[in-house]
């Protein structure tokens, strides 16, 4: 079983506040964490500018969760269902066994999503043979005009919350916001596992 970095250092988080803890898991992976949970006073220091960062990327989170929730809503369908038809949108047609793979739910799960996405309208599985699950499930022609109509909104705002960025800015975020997708995804998988 692979262990947290606390596990793995063996701190229990006391110590001086900003130490870095490191140590290798049974992967002989190593794990740096830095403790930025401690008030810092005085000018804005590399520690403080993190702290930031990493408050701000909470608060992006959560409006997400909460805009994702509404837009579920709006189409009718639960946050699994959104997930599966924004896959299937962003990867094209795909067998309901990879589309389990993909979105990480099991695949009675996927069947009963793509039964309610096909019910909704939004997803179709053409083909002949009685067993759907071994059809392909694809988007539907409806489901571009009900995305327009939910997302286009968003889309708007976003283009208005960069406006006033310039092209490099836009590019330092899309680079930042890249890499913190990247360790989440790592930190799903970790998790995973544990």
């Amino acid at each position: 079983m692979e262990q947290s970095p606390q596990q793995v250092s063996g701190s229990t988080g006391q110590g001086p506040a900003g130490a870095l803890r490191t140590g290798a898991d049974d992967n002989g992976i190593v794990h740096d964490v830095k403790d930025t949970r401690r008030e810092l006073t005085g000018p804005a220091g590399p520690d403080q500018v993190v702290a930031e960062a990493l408050t701000a990327t909470r608060q992006l989170h959560s409006a997400t969760e909460e805009l994702l929730d509404a837009a579920a809503e709006r189409y009718g369908i639960n946050r699994n269902d959104l997930r599966c038809l924004e896959i299937l949108e962003r990867e094209g047609p795909m067998q309901p066994g990879r589309l389990a793979q993909v979105s990480g739910l099991s695949p009675a799960a996927v069947t009963k999503v793509l039964d309610r996405l096909e019910r909704a309208g939004y997803v179709i599985r053409p083909g002949a043979g009685a067993d759907r699950r071994a059809r392909p499930a694809q988007v539907s022609e409806r489901h571009p005009q009900r995305r327009r109509e939910i997302w286009q909104p968003v889309i708007d705002a976003a283009h208005t919350a960069l406006a006033g960025q310039s092209p490099e800015q836009v590019r330092a975020l899309t680079a930042v916001l890249t890499g913190l997708a990247e360790a989440n995804h790592r930190s799903a998988r970790y998790l995973r596992r544990c």
